[in-house]
């Protein structure tokens, strides 16, 4: 429990700082899979009542709002809101957290995103927690989208060092990065978390400062099957759908609420 109440604080921490601030405030393009899934849901989304959590910059904003009845984002950090609302001043931009949606009545919303790994940034339980809000929130036969990190990723716990070497400057730089960051990674890595079922671990992501969520493909249409989701469906980032993955880092899914 003291482990993971680390991770919740030690992430929350880290998307207050400036530097990550202005790194999604400048993220503007939505990915190949987000598109093609956009695409896929067209018929669903369109005029419907829309969440958008963990907003962040508005990356994914200008799309939802175009095709959207009713929009509402929201981002437990406040300077993301703030932000955000900014850039978008007519739009529904709150303060917000997954695991309490309390300010929302049942069966509010007919799609919910929860993009770029943002269920990845708080503990197990309180996963659990945000899950069992989404699905309280959204309408019956509606449609969750969300991507998670890929437990089954075949560079997964893998420093450079530790993967195929490839020679070439990206290579070199990111080998660089991560050597500088070492010891924080080392100063962190007491914090991970290894279950049946999931991980907690840190990884390069915003100079080691995060620990974040791994699940496997069938573990994670198991849990969300528990809390009463079905017609799960996993997708590689290229949006091909995939029934398990090991070159993927993280996944997009879509799952139905019965």
């Amino acid at each position: 429990m003291q482990q993971e109440l680390i991770s919740s604080i030690a992430n929350r921490e880290t998307y207050a700082r400036s530097d990550v601030q202005d790194h999604y405030q400048s993220a503007q393009a939505l990915f190949t899979v987000e598109k093609m899934l956009f695409e896929k849901l067209s018929s669903e989304i369109s005029n419907s009542r829309i969440l958008d959590i963990g907003v962040g910059g508005g990356r994914t904003a200008p799309h939802l709002l175009l095709v959207g009845a009713d929009y509402t984002g929201v981002d437990y950090v406040p300077q993301f809101v703030e932000e955000t609302h900014i850039k978008f001043p007519h739009a529904k931009i709150l303060v917000g957290d997954a695991r309490n949606l309390g300010e929302f009545e049942d069966e509010s919303f007919d799609f919910v995103l929860f993009s770029f790994n943002g269920l990845d940034c708080i503990s197990h339980e309180d996963r659990l927690r945000a899950l069992k809000e989404i699905y309280r929130v959204l309408s019956k036969d509606c449609i969750f989208m969300f991507s998670s990190h890929n437990r089954d990723y075949k560079y997964f716990k893998k420093l450079p060092w530790r993967r195929k070497i490839e020679y070439d400057r990206k290579f070199l730089k990111w080998f660089l990065y991560c050597l500088y960051h070492l010891p924080k990674h080392r100063a962190m890595k007491q914090h991970e978390i290894f279950a049946d079922d999931y991980a907690v671990v840190n990884d390069s992501d915003h100079r080691y400062s995060l620990l974040l969520y791994y699940i496997s493909i069938d573990k994670q249409i198991e849990q969300l099957a528990a809390l009463g989701f079905s017609n799960v469906e996993a997708y590689d980032m290229c949006g091909n759908q995939v029934t398990s993955d090991v070159s993927s880092h993280w996944l997009y899914y879509l799952a139905t609420k019965k």
